[in-house]
């Protein structure tokens, strides 16, 4: 029983490490996205009127943040999932002790 909490415990360990990445990447996509949408707030009445949405990095960015939040609610989810069983697990070694 304490292997297998001790391998549960290393692979939540490991998931809260990926949920942290996930999370820096997705503030990352965020800040891209948001600076790109001030960065064509600031253009003038005219030139935004000439301006095609697929000629600016909008596209790319609202691509990036997307796919970004998906690895980050699956990394959350696998941390969460992982947690939830590792307490599960001590509380099962805690009564049997």
């Amino acid at each position: 029983m304490e292997e297998k909490i001790k391998k549960l415990d290393e692979a939540t360990t490991a998931s809260q490490l990926s949920l942290l990445d996930a999370e820096s990447k997705l503030a990352a996509a965020s800040d891209a996205l948001d600076a790109a949408k001030n960065k064509l707030k600031k253009l003038s009445p005219e030139a935004q009127q000439n301006l095609e949405f697929n000629d600016t990095e909008l596209p790319d960015l609202i691509s990036a943040k997307m796919l970004a939040e998906s690895e980050c609610d699956a990394a959350r989810k696998r941390y969460e999932t992982n947690e939830k069983y590792l307490t599960i697990m001590r509380e099962k070694c805690s009564q049997k002790s």
